[in-house]
């Protein structure tokens, strides 16, 4: 056979990927230089670090050989990584896509079964263009390696990717058959017990087989080999054998380390070659998660996407999981999850008529106690991950079980017993499964997703092969390929029949599922928290402001324009991008991405407001309904006296509102903080209130990602001050405290806030430190046994005890805008604006709370959160829960400045309990209909009564509906929160009365 004749052109200009039109030479990209390829030869280097090279291949098969014939290209991988590093993509000359190329996906066939139509010419000539990504390996051997190459032109040394082989190969099939045989035999031998018969049988086999093969007569001898084997792959599986439902999976970081551009060709070199798998195996299933990847595979590559919907419509390519991206778990707030859901179940149902059942979040860091009820009402019945997998303390006990939510609702959950969501279909791995399951005595079922992921790949030939071969064999499991969705329903119904039998056998685990790992997720990249935070606030101020606006007034509501912003605050909820576990590349466009965003919702917001404005009603103090007002004030009907300053000749200042009595010392910590009105010292006796505390953090591995336990025994204070004094702001008054540590500089201004019973600190940080983690102690004089920390639509009770395992692997927990203690009935809250990593302890007859402000990770991202950030929060000595939770959202409320003084759209009037309406929006689908999420806030009951202002009509009707704003679905076991009808019939506003339960959310909708 001929050898392939190989050139290459580079990309030029800003080394950014160009369309394969123009590389081909079909069209012209605007402002690209023009290819120009030229000779290279095999050996050579190309790249460089994050540039494309695209390589035309020629060559030329004998028209009449026998068998299959490949060509087979090495672009100059690493064996050990799969989509990490250097990937392909194949092109026709006429720009036909072919497939793509990974360290196992390395071949193209060109004659044979198989081969793409059209490959060869009439006389066995082809063309072939290869479009070479020079992804640098960041994640190597050894892994956690400072690197700069997660920037481009980055200036340290890059080794270059070298093209090894591009040749024309033969293909022997039975010689690769009997390969297979081999190894699938040879595994499941090794993973027998030696007191097996079958072990033993195995064996014997395999060295008759190998005394058969003779490589001189390869072919031939082969096909007698495989006649050896052939007995011992046909003994089925023992009738009690556990049953594995495999299917094809590429688990792909929507960025990691890579930035988002490069996932989006990642999609398309994945997506090719599973349906090439498709084509050639009829018998397997590929499921795929995440709506934007569908979404750009159909923008990108409408050709490829038809094709998808073709084996969509067949059932061999399942969509799953419902979500828009694959998000963190705990971060986002309820109502991002409800979006991440609702727009990427539309977006099924939209494109394929395809309604998900289950949530898939296989990678996430743990996972929010509001989950279950969230996946239910938006119509989903089952949740997938395996993460726990990776605790780092205790072994969570089930695969199978009922997941049980913090309020009350119960989600049929499994975590793959193969304990990985990018299985090979091994003998190992199918050996681990079973021994590891830990529901064997109630349950026979369990999943395995396999095919390469993280940088995607998704599955090959051979686990295609793999699977044929386990599938009914005797001392392995039965192995199936069929969607998701049966095996759901197969092992659920095997809990719920125990569940008849007996219900205390049943396996249930309630709130939520801590991860005893990656706590340093909660920390790392602190912009992206703040701004993840401050968009969903900013988006909740515009959508109610656009659903006034276009109520009041009748301005068209900004549908289109809203629901792209989303999108994009949805992509960043990524469980690499907002936890801040990705490479630099991917959070300072995160950043930029995030500007834009906020300046085109406070342009939406000012929009709005203007229209609102026209009646000439003046403008507020900046709030808005729902929100409570700004201050709480004593009387009403004045302003708060301003904060009495008093400093003495010790260099100590007390500041006092009648509320508050609060002391700092000269070294510019809180040493007492008096609730006059409860007569009672918050701060325990030779503590500090603010004290700034600084830890070694230097990860085993994992460096974003992880906090290690012992990293917090040895706090660092900060105490030096550089700079001290009284600052006054109308009626407020604080003190400013400068510090100076390393190379860093904090300026920390704690404030009393007239008439509003609560301490509020400002601190502005110049952060320079390295591998150094940055906490706020507050340790208040509350004997409280469990911390209230604030999830979506409700609060995780965790202990400060360590008196079990667990306990003590929850020294770093995840809050939400506030945390709360409580002692007999007194409590405390701490109210904060972008934080989400806190650790909240016992200390003898107090509480000490902490929360992080900052890390200084140095993998994947050398630099991360180096520069200036804001922090705020506040304690509120004697808060109550309501009172907390209005707090918090009255601090995370953005400045809008202008908005006129107009009565709020809806309002709940309270008749026991308390909840809030946390969103108001107008109907997706474009009724004009309004929709509000209410629910209760303090995991007890509440009834209100819902008033419609008069503005949104006299009678207006309204109904509740799951969280995609449809009727909600009589026959499920949800509790039913709007009273007086059944369920789904629409009722006059101001006759509706709601009952909820804990914790419970309640979508309403309302025609106006």
């Amino acid at each position: 056979m001929s050898d392939v004749e190989v050139e290459a052109w580079t990309v030029g200009d800003d080394g950014e990927p160009v369309s394969s039109r123009h590389a081909l030479g079909l069209g012209r990209d605007p402002c690209r230089s023009r290819p120009d390829y030229r000779p290279f030869a095999l050996g050579d280097a190309w790249g460089p670090a994050w540039a494309t090279t695209w390589f035309r291949l020629r060559g030329t098969v004998a028209p009449h050989g026998p068998g299959p014939v490949d060509l087979v290209i090495d672009l100059g991988w690493f064996d050990h990584s799969v989509g990490g590093h250097c990937e392909g993509l194949v092109f026709t000359e006429d720009g036909a896509l072919v497939k793509g190329l990974h360290p196992r996906q390395h071949e193209i066939r060109l004659r044979g079964e198989g081969a793409v139509h059209g490959l060869l010419d009439d006389r066995g000539g082809f063309v072939l263009y290869v479009e070479a990504a020079a992804n640098p390996l960041l994640l190597g051997v050894p892994p956690f390696v400072v690197t700069e190459h997660g920037e481009k032109g980055a200036r340290a040394p890059f080794e270059q990717f070298r093209l090894r082989r591009a040749e024309i190969a033969a293909f022997a099939p039975e010689v690769y058959a009997l390969d297979l045989d081999l190894e699938v035999l040879g595994g499941l031998a090794a993973e027998l017990d030696e007191a097996e018969p079958r072990h033993w049988r195995l064996l014997r086999g395999i060295e008759e087989a190998l005394d058969v093969y003779d490589e001189s007569d390869a072919a031939p001898s082969a096909r007698r080999a495989r006649a050896v084997l052939a007995p011992l792959l046909a003994s089925p599986a023992h009738a009690s054998a556990h049953h594995i439902t495999a299917v094809g999976h590429a688990h792909l970081d929507t960025a990691w380390l890579w930035p988002l551009r490069e996932t989006r060709r990642k999609v398309i070199r994945t997506v090719s070659n599973t349906l090439a798998l498709l084509d050639d195996h009829p018998d397997l299933v590929y499921t795929m998660s995440a709506a934007q990847h569908f979404d750009w595979l159909e923008t990108q590559q409408p050709d490829l996407f038809a094709r998808v919907r073709h084996y969509v419509e067949e059932g061999r390519l399942v969509p799953v999981g419902g979500m828009w991206v694959e998000p963190d778990g705990v971060i986002p707030t309820g109502e991002s999850m409800v979006r991440q859901l609702t727009f990427g179940k539309r977006y099924f149902l939209s494109r394929f008529g395809i309604e998900t059942r289950e949530v898939w979040l296989p990678d996430s860091f743990g996972y929010s106690g509001a989950l279950p009820q969230l996946a239910r009402r938006a119509g989903a019945r089952w949740f997938l991950t395996q993460k726990l997998s990776w605790n780092d303390t205790t072994a969570f006990p089930h695969h199978s079980f009922w997941w049980e939510g913090i309020d009350g609702t119960r989600v049929f959950t499994h975590f793959p017993p193969a304990e990985t969501y990018a299985a090979e279909v091994t003998a190992r791995e199918l050996s681990h499964a079973v021994r590891t399951f830990r529901d064997k005595a109630i349950a026979s079922h369990s999943l395995m997703p396999y095919g390469y992921g993280d940088g995607g790949g998704g599955p090959t030939r051979d686990m295609a092969q793999r699977l044929r071969r386990f599938s009914d064999l005797e001392g392995a499991p039965r192995v199936i390929s069929r969607p998701p969705a049966q095996f759901f329903q197969d092992a659920e119904a095997e809990l719920r029949d125990i569940g008849t039998v007996s219900p205390t056998l049943e396996p249930v685990h309630r709130g939520e599922l801590y991860l005893e790992l990656h706590r340093g997720t909660l920390t790392s990249q602190t912009a992206m928290k703040r701004h993840n935070r401050r968009c969903e606030s900013l988006l909740r101020a515009a959508e109610y402001l656009s659903a006034a606006a276009y109520v009041l007034r009748g301005t068209p509501y900004p549908q289109e324009c809203l629901d792209e912003l989303w999108r994009a605050v949805l992509l960043h909820q990524f469980h690499d991008i907002l936890p801040g576990t990705s490479i630099s590349w991917v959070h300072r466009e995160a950043r930029d991405t995030y500007a834009s965003l906020e300046l085109c919702l406070q342009e939406l917001i000012r929009q709005a407001a203007t229209q609102l404005d026209e009646g000439g009603n003046g403008a507020d103090d900046g709030t808005m309904p729902p929100f409570a007002p700004a201050r709480r004030c004593p009387d009403p009907a004045h302003e708060p006296p301003a904060v009495l300053v008093k400093e003495a000749e010790d260099g100590t200042t007390t500041l006092d509102d009648g509320l508050l009595r609060v002391v700092i010392g000269p070294d510019g910590h809180v040493t007492s903080l008096w609730d006059l009105r409860a007569e009672r010292e918050v701060v325990p006796p030779t503590r500090r209130l603010n004290e700034l505390q600084l830890f070694r953090d230097e990860p085993v591995r994992w460096d974003a990602w992880d906090v290690d336990r012992h990293v917090l025994r040895h706090p660092q204070v900060i105490d030096d001050v550089t700079g001290r004094r009284v600052v006054r702001k109308g009626a407020d008054a604080g003190v400013e405290v400068i510090r100076r540590f390393g190379t860093s500089t904090v300026t920390l201004t704690m404030w009393l806030r007239a008439g509003t019973g609560q301490l509020e600190t400002v601190c502005a940080v110049d952060w320079r430190e390295r591998e150094r983690l940055l906490k706020v102690a507050l340790p208040v004089r509350v004997m409280a046994r469990t911390a209230l920390f604030e999830t979506q639509y409700g609060y995780i009770e965790r202990p400060l005890s360590t008196n079990t395992a667990s306990e003590e692997a929850m020294f770093e927990a995840a809050m939400h805008r506030y945390v709360q203690v409580t002692d007999g009935d007194y409590s405390l809250g701490v109210v904060n604006e972008s934080m989400y990593g806190a650790d909240a302890r016992n200390a003898h007859d107090s509480s000490v709370l902490r929360l992080s402000l900052l890390r200084g990770a140095r993998f994947p991202d050398p630099d991360a959160d180096a520069g200036h950030h804001t922090f705020r929060w506040a304690v509120l000595p004697g808060a109550k829960g309501p009172e907390v939770v209005e707090a918090a959202y009255r601090f995370n409320a953005p400045e809008t400045d202008g908005l006129p003084a107009l009565p709020p759209l809806l309002s709940l009037h309270l008749t026991a309990g308390h909840a809030l309406i946390d969103w108001i929006k107008i109907a997706d689908d474009g009724t004009g209909d309004l929709v509000v999420r209410v629910y209760e806030t303090q995991g007890g009951r509440a009834s209100a009564l819902l008033q419609p202002s008069a503005a949104v009509g006299n009678t207006p009707l309204v109904w509740e509906t799951d969280l995609l704003e449809r009727d909600l679905d009589v026959g499920d076991d949800l509790p039913v929160a709007l009273r007086g009808g059944p369920p789904g019939s629409r009722r006059p506003a101001d006759q509706a009365r709601l009952d909820l339960g804990p914790f419970q959310v309640a979508t309403l909708r309302i025609a106006l």
